[in-house]
Formats: C-alpha cells, structure tokens, sequence
C-alpha cells in the first residue's frame, strides 16, 4: 500500500476512535489484552493487518507486535485495534501482541505469502549467437527447449536454434560446451561435435557427465566434463530425466507415447506407454518418476518400485489456469517439468509448438509434495516481458525450467530468448 494510503488508514482508525463517548481510555494493566480477529488472513512482506480486539494502549511505543516471533512495525494503535505491517521472511504463525511486559496471541495462524522475484540471468531478447555475460549473451530457442542446473549452480542449456549446448555460470557468463552450429550428427570434443536438435539437457552429479536429447538424429547423447560428446542410445528422446542418486537417464518419446529407460549399457526399455504426447519427465529423490502429458494437458505420477501411473494434477482435455488440488487444478499444455529437494514440482506452462501468445499459462505452475495442490508460482496468463514479482513478472512460452539445491528457480523463456531466474525470500 502507498504511504499516503497506509497514513490515511491510520487516520481513520483514530479518527473512528476519537468519535466514541469514552475518549479517556487508559490500558489497564490489571485487566486481561485479547486479539480477538485480524484482516486479512494472509499476505507477504508488506501487507497491512488491522487486528481486532481489547485493552490495547493508545501509546504506540507501549506496544511490540510480531508475527511468527518475527518483529512488525506498528503503525498505529488505538483501544481496540492495532495495524502493523508485515516484516519480510515473517513465515507462517500467531500474531502476538505486547503491552507493558505482558503478551497474548492470536488464536488463528497468519498466513505468510512469500514473494518470489524475477530477474534476468543471461540473453539479449532477440535470437542470435554470442558468448558473453548476461544481457551480451544470445540464444536461439527455436524449439521448446530444456535446461538443468549442476550441484554447483551451473546451468546447461540446449540451444537448438544455434545446434549447440550452453553453459551458464552463476555469474551469468554463457559460454559454448559443445557444437558448432552446424547441422549434423558428429561426435567430438567441444566444437568438434555436431547436432541435428539439441533439445533438452540433464546434469549427473556423480560423474559430471551431460544428457543432450537430439530427437532429429535419433539418439540421447552423452558429454563428459572434458566436453567430448559420444553417442548412448538411438531412441526418439525429447523431455529427459535422470535420478541423480544413481543417474539413471529417462526420457519422454513425444511420438510413441512412451517413457523410456536408458541403462548403463545403453540398452533401453519402455517403462509406461499410452500417454498422449508425453513431453518431460523429472525424478523425485525417492525414485518416482513425474510425466508432463503434454496431449492431455496433466500431470502424472509413476511409483518407484511398479511404474504404477496415478494421475496427480489436471482433467484430461480440460485446459486453463486453475488452482486447486488434484483434478480441480487445469493446465494449458504444459511442457517441462523438475522437481526441487523437497519433491514440489515446477511446470513450464506454454507448450504450444509456436509459443503462442494466446497460451493461458504464460507462467510457472506449482505442485505441493504428497497434497497436489497445485498454485501460480509465478507469472500468469497475459505473455511479454517483465522482471519483477508475482503476476507482474511476465514471461513468453516458458518451456524450461530447473531448480537449483538452495531452491532458486530458473527458466528458459522460449520467446523472450531469455533465461530468467527466480529467487524466492
């Protein structure tokens, strides 16, 4: 709320105040202090809260309120009622209220809405290709893309439109891993190696190696940290996965409908079929494995030991941004998918083959660990281009998406020829 707006709030407090008979009100301080309500119920750093209740002091500096044990700024206090600002990181729990030594809580919770923030780690905005830091950097996503973070904070990133792999440092500065923008299939080191579509990247933290899915050529293919890249399995691999305690590799063949296997011999095996354009699949840290449905616009779950699948978010064919548990959540063809380390899953909403505009998920979605509820990470339904918090932040055809071991998202924004990142308080 504007100052102006947060002065003349306290203004009417004390004016309504002021209109009572009593005007000599004195806290007792024999007499019991009760927080009977507060408004709203919940909100992040900043939100005003008005709380209700008896023997409060007139005397803002006899008054101390906190919010989950963290300190609020009072704004203003009369008889009955309080207002404070939420302080930052305040977190979920009672609202306490101290008058001269003595305290009481709330009974209800406050509901502490943590922000999320948006800026933007590397790219231009317009296709191209150039090595660099930050905003001197260019891609081309010309495809719906994918990315992963190492346990150092690296980022890959499949370039398809440019036929290289990229790396981002946490500093921002891009550089090339391997290709050499030539369209073709060629092992080698560094620029030696060739691709007909890099498309989606997952790390190994064990061996350092990379994943490239290259579905023009058939074939998942492997980068050592030395940069040679070599050939592990033919296969039609779009969306990859890997279960880093063992790395494991899976991918999604978009054109069969199946979740693939990929040994350590190379060999491969279907571990599920049937899906409608399945698009991404992630790994959790117990072994089960998470399928982007792309086709059906819902998110599937396959158990660790039977490669059971239970439908976990969104109505098949039933598209749009809705929140909600389970099946009353909707989705608008999402594409990507990761998992942080507490098993919450992140979806990269737009996955329309041209990255339209008229995609009612121009955003990342959330889904809860074991609850699936499912809510607006960050962005929404309108596509441009816009840092910043919450709904304000704009993306266009989010197609990527990975998170890092401190929680710090990040996300290929396909149209935008940016790679943006999230740090939440």
């Amino acid at each position: 709320m504007k100052p102006i707006i947060k002065g003349l709030v306290v203004c009417m407090i004390l004016m309504a105040t002021a209109c009572k008979k009593d005007t000599s009100f004195e806290h007792n301080g024999s007499a019991p202090i009760t927080v009977d309500q507060f408004t709203p119920a919940s909100g992040g750093a900043g939100t005003e809260v008005l709380l209700y209740g008896t023997n409060f002091s007139k005397n803002v500096s006899e008054v101390s309120v906190t919010v989950n044990g963290v300190k609020a700024y009072v704004e203003g206090t009369v008889e009955d009622r309080i207002l404070i600002v939420i302080p930052q990181k305040a977190g979920s729990g009672k609202i306490e209220v101290t008058i001269n030594g003595r305290s009481v809580a709330s009974k209800a919770d406050f509901n502490y809405l943590p922000s999320s923030v948006v800026s933007t780690l590397a790219g231009t905005g317009t296709a191209g290709f150039a090595d660099g830091t930050g905003r001197l950097a260019s891609f081309n996503f010309n495809a719906r893309c994918g990315l992963d973070v190492d346990a150092d904070g690296n980022l890959f990133v499949a370039d398809p439109g440019n036929r290289r792999v990229r790396k981002i440092t946490p500093d921002g500065t891009v550089t090339t891993v391997a290709g050499n923008g030539n369209y073709g299939y060629k092992e080698g080191k560094g620029e030696e190696a060739e691709f007909y579509l890099p498309f989606d990247v997952v790390t190994d933290p064990t061996t350092g190696n990379l994943y490239v899915s290259d579905p023009e050529a058939w074939t998942v293919r492997r980068i050592t940290p030395d940069g040679t890249t070599s050939r592990v399995c033919w296969g039609e691999a779009w969306g990859l996965g890997i279960d880093k305690r063992n790395g494991m590799v899976y991918y999604a063949n978009t054109s069969s409908g199946a979740i693939v296997q990929v040994r350590p011999d190379g060999s491969t095996k279907d571990i599920a079929t049937g899906f409608t354009y399945p698009s991404d699949v992630t790994v959790d840290s117990q072994g089960n494995l998470y399928v982007v449905e792309h086709g059906k616009s819902v998110i599937w779950k396959l158990n660790a030991d039977t490669w059971e699948p239970t439908l976990i978010a969104g109505q098949p064919d039933v598209t749009g941004l809705v929140n909600g548990i389970g099946a009353a959540a909707k989705f608008d063809m999402p594409w990507a998918i990761t998992a942080d380390r507490s098993n919450n899953l992140y979806i990269a909403g737009n996955g329309t083959w041209d990255g339209s505009g008229s995609n009612s998920n121009q955003c990342i979605r959330r889904i809860a660990a074991g609850t699936w509820e499912v809510s607006t990470y960050i962005g929404g339904s309108t596509a441009g281009f816009a840092d910043g918090t919450g709904s304000a932040a704009l993306f266009y055809a989010p197609t990527g998406v990975t998170v890092d071991k401190n929680g710090v998202v990040y996300v290929l924004d396909r149209n935008n020829q940016r790679v943006r990142k999230i740090i939440t308080e």
